[in-house]
């Protein structure tokens, strides 16, 4: 049967290198949204933010595409949380539609750590990270993990305040799965 992992959690949780790590030791393919915008960064070009924008949806569509032609996979993104009322995040409508085991695999961290991660992490300037305030990232961050997960599948939870123990974590999506 095919298994689908949605990795989930505020910007700067983890959700890259938690679903790099469970991809491989589960050997399932990874699609990460951000990896799918930054190579539309380097293709097309960078700009103002209704431009990043428009390369962000076209991002989300490549993203859904590849998935719902594949057997199973890891996927990682900024997700659009249902309760949400900001239109940022990759669209999860979607997901339900998948065929198979569906594990939302969510990266929780305080808003405060998340905010310091996300400024000191160097990604593709098309990003326009460096165009976001402190106290704002905070902010924002805090309202958005009030939602908590997305609620999708099966939930396991990983706390990325910490290193995350690995077998702990695969057991955990073994039970569920």
């Amino acid at each position: 049967m095919n298994r689908f992992i949605v990795v989930t959690g505020l910007p700067a949780s983890g959700k890259s290198t938690i679903g790099s790590a469970v991809a491989s030791a589960l050997g399932l393919p990874l699609y990460d949204k951000d990896e799918i915008l930054e190579g539309l960064f380097e293709s097309l070009g960078t700009g103002d933010g209704s431009w990043r924008t428009r390369l962000s949806r076209s991002a989300d569509e490549v993203l859904r595409r590849l998935v719902l032609q594949s057997q199973g996979a890891v996927i990682a993104s900024w997700w659009r949380h249902p309760l949400s009322q900001v239109p940022s995040g990759t669209p999860t409508e979607w997901l339900s539609s998948l065929s198979g085991r569906l594990i939302e695999l969510h990266c929780k961290c305080k808003p405060e750590t998340a905010a310091e991660r996300f400024l000191s992490r160097q990604r593709h300037a098309g990003h326009l990270d460096d165009t976001k305030p402190r106290a704002e990232l905070v902010a924002s961050f805090e309202r958005f993990a009030a939602h908590g997960p997305l609620g999708f599948g099966r939930i396991v939870e990983v706390d990325t305040e910490v290193q995350p123990d690995a077998g702990a974590l695969l057991r955990d999506l073994e039970e569920t799965g």
